[in-house]
Parts: C-alpha cells; sequence; structure tokens
C-alpha cells in the first residue's frame, strides 16, 4: 500500500517534477503548457539518465 500523505521534501526536485506530471495526468490535464513543460524536463533527465 502506498503512503499517500507523505510530503516530498522541498530539495527534491525530482520527485516534485514527477509528482506534477502524475497530478496533471491524474486530473487529465495532458493538453496544457504546463503538463507539456514538465514532460518535456522528465523526458529529457530519464533520456540523460538511462541514455545508452
Amino acid at each position: 500500500m502506498y503512503d499517500l500523505d507523505r510530503s516530498i521534501p522541498a530539495n527534491d526536485h525530482d520527485a516534485t517534477l514527477l509528482e506534477g506530471l502524475f497530478q496533471l495526468a491524474v486530473a487529465g490535464e495532458t493538453e496544457g503548457w504546463q503538463f507539456d513543460r514538465i514532460d518535456t524536463e522528465v523526458y529529457s533527465r530519464l533520456l540523460t539518465t538511462y541514455n545508452a
């Protein structure tokens, strides 16, 4: 079971980005500039980290 009451530490920017992306997706708000901006940032960080 997940602990949904756990807050994200202020200095954990990666977790904050993922949480923002998740919240927008859950709310169905995937067509706006906010989603696009966060999605692009998360995707570029994943490519940087896991690109072979």
